[in-house]
């Protein structure tokens, strides 16, 4: 099989796996909340908010929330809106179902030289340093299937 024919089937089927994903995280409301046997960084609550007109809309924690903004403020340039990837760097969703946290966070801190492009470290850069435990929280509930595409709402506060 010649190699853009491969890319186009690579492509189709990480578009129907994310488009699946995407499609079971809005037909039914979700909350992952964190429990002693359950390792899941964030808590994400997804269901009709009426100030939306009824759309699906996810609240998320605090720390998956400044992920999201993290994200959207550096990241995405790079893997799009959403972490789907572009044509010079990956889609997230199926990256961080691929590493643990351990690799997450060396990809971060000293970059990454990929089969297309190079992710430069981002451990001096104390917009990101600061806040990859955030971004990890971010990408897992994202490619855990649970947090919808677009900007989240944040949870009320605990007391």
């Amino acid at each position: 099989m010649n190699a853009s024919r491969t890319f186009a089937l690579s492509f189709v089927a990480a578009t129907l796996v994310v488009a699946a994903s995407a499609g079971r995280a809005q037909s039914t409301p979700q909350s992952a909340t964190p429990s002693a046997t359950d390792s899941k960084p964030y808590t994400v609550e997804c269901g009709p908010d009426p100030d939306e007109g009824g759309a699906t809309v996810c609240r998320v924690d605090r720390a998956t929330y400044v992920g999201w903004r993290t994200f959207h403020g550096i990241c995405h340039t790079c893997h799009a809106q959403d972490a789907v990837g572009s044509t010079f760097a990956p889609d997230l969703l199926v990256r961080m179902r691929q590493i643990d946290k351990a690799e997450f966070m060396k990809a971060l801190a000293e970059g990454f030289k990929g089969q297309v492009g190079v992710m430069p470290p981002w451990s001096q850069d104390p917009n990101v340093s600061k806040y990859f435990e955030e971004l990890w929280s971010y990408l897992k509930a994202r490619s855990d299937g649970v947090l919808l595409p677009g900007r989240p709402k944040r949870l009320p506060a605990e007391p």
